[in-house]
Protein backbone atom coordinates (compact mmCIF):
# COMPACT_ATOMS: atom_id res chain seq x y z
CA UNK A 1 0.00 0.00 0.00
CA UNK A 2 1.35 3.51 -0.53
CA UNK A 3 2.29 6.35 1.57
CA UNK A 4 -0.89 8.52 0.85
CA UNK A 5 -0.06 11.97 1.35
CA UNK A 6 -2.24 14.38 2.45
CA UNK A 7 -3.57 17.08 0.32
CA UNK A 8 -5.06 20.20 1.81
CA UNK A 9 -7.36 22.75 -0.51
CA UNK A 10 -8.68 25.57 -0.19
CA UNK A 11 -11.12 24.69 -2.60
CA UNK A 12 -14.01 23.30 -0.69
CA UNK A 13 -14.02 26.92 1.35
CA UNK A 14 -14.41 28.76 -1.64
CA UNK A 15 -17.08 26.45 -3.35
CA UNK A 16 -19.21 26.75 -0.05
CA UNK A 17 -18.52 30.09 0.53
CA UNK A 18 -19.40 30.92 -3.60
CA UNK A 19 -22.64 28.75 -3.03
CA UNK A 20 -23.83 30.22 0.36
CA UNK A 21 -23.11 34.14 -0.72
CA UNK A 22 -25.15 33.01 -4.40
CA UNK A 23 -28.48 31.68 -2.17
CA UNK A 24 -28.14 34.44 0.52
CA UNK A 25 -27.88 37.01 -2.41
CA UNK A 26 -30.94 35.38 -3.95
CA UNK A 27 -33.06 35.05 -0.85
CA UNK A 28 -32.29 38.59 0.27
CA UNK A 29 -32.80 40.15 -3.03
CA UNK A 30 -36.04 38.22 -3.97
CA UNK A 31 -37.36 39.89 -0.48
CA UNK A 32 -36.22 43.15 -0.73
CA UNK A 33 -37.63 43.66 -4.63
CA UNK A 34 -41.13 42.07 -2.40
CA UNK A 35 -41.36 44.02 0.14
CA UNK A 36 -39.21 47.64 -1.09
CA UNK A 37 -39.10 47.51 -4.35
CA UNK A 38 -35.60 47.99 -4.16
CA UNK A 39 -32.99 45.45 -5.64
CA UNK A 40 -30.13 44.08 -3.45
CA UNK A 41 -27.49 45.40 -5.50
CA UNK A 42 -28.93 48.88 -5.21
CA UNK A 43 -29.33 48.67 -1.46
CA UNK A 44 -25.89 47.96 -0.93
CA UNK A 45 -24.71 51.15 -2.44
CA UNK A 46 -27.38 52.99 -0.51
CA UNK A 47 -26.44 51.56 3.14
CA UNK A 48 -22.65 52.50 2.41
CA UNK A 49 -23.94 56.22 1.31
CA UNK A 50 -25.90 55.72 4.77
CA UNK A 51 -22.94 54.77 6.82
CA UNK A 52 -20.12 57.06 5.48
CA UNK A 53 -22.44 60.50 4.74
CA UNK A 54 -21.86 62.08 1.99
CA UNK A 55 -19.13 60.25 -0.20
CA UNK A 56 -17.45 60.04 -3.53
CA UNK A 57 -18.10 57.35 -5.74
CA UNK A 58 -15.08 56.03 -5.53
CA UNK A 59 -16.10 55.82 -1.61
CA UNK A 60 -18.81 53.27 -2.29
CA UNK A 61 -16.89 51.20 -4.87
CA UNK A 62 -13.95 50.84 -2.59
CA UNK A 63 -16.27 49.69 0.18
CA UNK A 64 -18.17 47.22 -2.23
CA UNK A 65 -15.06 46.00 -4.19
CA UNK A 66 -16.52 46.38 -7.38
CA UNK A 67 -15.36 48.99 -10.28
CA UNK A 68 -15.91 52.54 -10.02
CA UNK A 69 -17.74 52.58 -13.07
CA UNK A 70 -20.25 49.60 -11.89
CA UNK A 71 -21.08 51.66 -9.08
CA UNK A 72 -21.76 54.81 -10.75
CA UNK A 73 -23.58 53.38 -12.86
CA UNK A 74 -25.34 52.16 -9.71
CA UNK A 75 -25.82 55.74 -8.30
CA UNK A 76 -27.26 56.97 -11.46
CA UNK A 77 -30.26 54.54 -10.99
CA UNK A 78 -30.67 55.47 -7.71
CA UNK A 79 -30.64 59.05 -8.28
CA UNK A 80 -33.02 58.59 -11.14
CA UNK A 81 -35.06 56.79 -8.48
CA UNK A 82 -34.96 59.86 -6.00
CA UNK A 83 -33.09 57.79 -3.29
CA UNK A 84 -30.04 59.95 -3.84
CA UNK A 85 -27.84 63.19 -5.54
CA UNK A 86 -24.69 64.39 -6.22
CA UNK A 87 -23.49 67.44 -5.07
CA UNK A 88 -20.26 69.28 -5.65
CA UNK A 89 -17.21 68.65 -3.94
CA UNK A 90 -16.30 71.51 -1.96
CA UNK A 91 -13.00 69.98 -1.79
CA UNK A 92 -12.34 69.18 -4.78
CA UNK A 93 -14.86 70.57 -7.44
CA UNK A 94 -13.84 67.61 -9.71
CA UNK A 95 -15.59 65.27 -7.85
CA UNK A 96 -19.29 65.25 -6.40
CA UNK A 97 -20.42 63.68 -3.33
CA UNK A 98 -23.66 61.47 -3.06
CA UNK A 99 -25.69 61.92 -0.18
CA UNK A 100 -29.51 59.96 0.44
CA UNK A 101 -32.25 62.39 0.24
CA UNK A 102 -35.01 61.68 2.95
CA UNK A 103 -36.87 59.07 0.61
CA UNK A 104 -33.78 57.05 0.29
CA UNK A 105 -33.03 57.18 4.06
CA UNK A 106 -36.86 56.33 4.27
CA UNK A 107 -35.96 53.46 2.56
CA UNK A 108 -32.64 52.49 3.12
CA UNK A 109 -33.60 52.21 7.20
CA UNK A 110 -36.84 49.53 6.05
CA UNK A 111 -34.96 47.88 3.87
CA UNK A 112 -32.27 47.09 6.34
CA UNK A 113 -35.16 46.08 8.65
CA UNK A 114 -36.31 43.34 5.95
CA UNK A 115 -32.34 42.20 4.92
CA UNK A 116 -31.86 41.71 8.60
CA UNK A 117 -34.97 39.18 9.01
CA UNK A 118 -34.17 37.57 6.34
CA UNK A 119 -30.47 36.99 7.15
CA UNK A 120 -31.70 36.08 10.77
CA UNK A 121 -34.85 33.84 9.61
CA UNK A 122 -31.87 32.09 7.42
CA UNK A 123 -28.91 31.80 9.34
CA UNK A 124 -29.41 32.77 12.65
CA UNK A 125 -30.21 29.66 14.43
CA UNK A 126 -27.25 27.95 13.07
CA UNK A 127 -24.85 30.87 13.78
CA UNK A 128 -25.01 32.68 17.39
CA UNK A 129 -24.09 36.39 17.65
CA UNK A 130 -20.43 35.65 18.89
CA UNK A 131 -20.22 33.26 16.22
CA UNK A 132 -21.14 35.36 13.89
CA UNK A 133 -18.84 38.45 14.82
CA UNK A 134 -15.94 35.98 15.13
CA UNK A 135 -16.97 34.71 11.48
CA UNK A 136 -17.09 38.30 10.44
CA UNK A 137 -13.94 38.92 11.61
CA UNK A 138 -12.37 36.00 9.85
CA UNK A 139 -13.38 36.90 6.54
CA UNK A 140 -12.46 40.10 6.79
CA UNK A 141 -8.96 38.76 7.38
CA UNK A 142 -9.34 36.37 4.52
CA UNK A 143 -10.68 39.43 2.02
CA UNK A 144 -7.22 41.31 3.20
CA UNK A 145 -5.18 38.42 2.45
CA UNK A 146 -6.33 38.34 -1.14
CA UNK A 147 -6.30 41.75 -1.47
CA UNK A 148 -2.51 41.19 -0.61
CA UNK A 149 -2.20 38.39 -3.21
CA UNK A 150 -3.16 40.81 -5.93
CA UNK A 151 0.00 42.33 -5.15
CA UNK A 152 2.29 39.50 -5.44
CA UNK A 153 3.01 37.74 -8.97
CA UNK A 154 1.70 34.28 -8.43
CA UNK A 155 4.59 31.92 -9.01
CA UNK A 156 5.30 29.83 -12.86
Amino acid sequence: MENEQETWSLYPLFSELTRLETELWDAVDGRLREECGLPLSRFEPMMVVERLGACRVLDVSSALAITVGGTSKLIDRIEEAGYCRRQINPSDRRSSLIELTAAGKSLVKRAAEVVDVELDRRLGQALPKKDAQSLVRLLGRLRAASRSAEMVQPPG
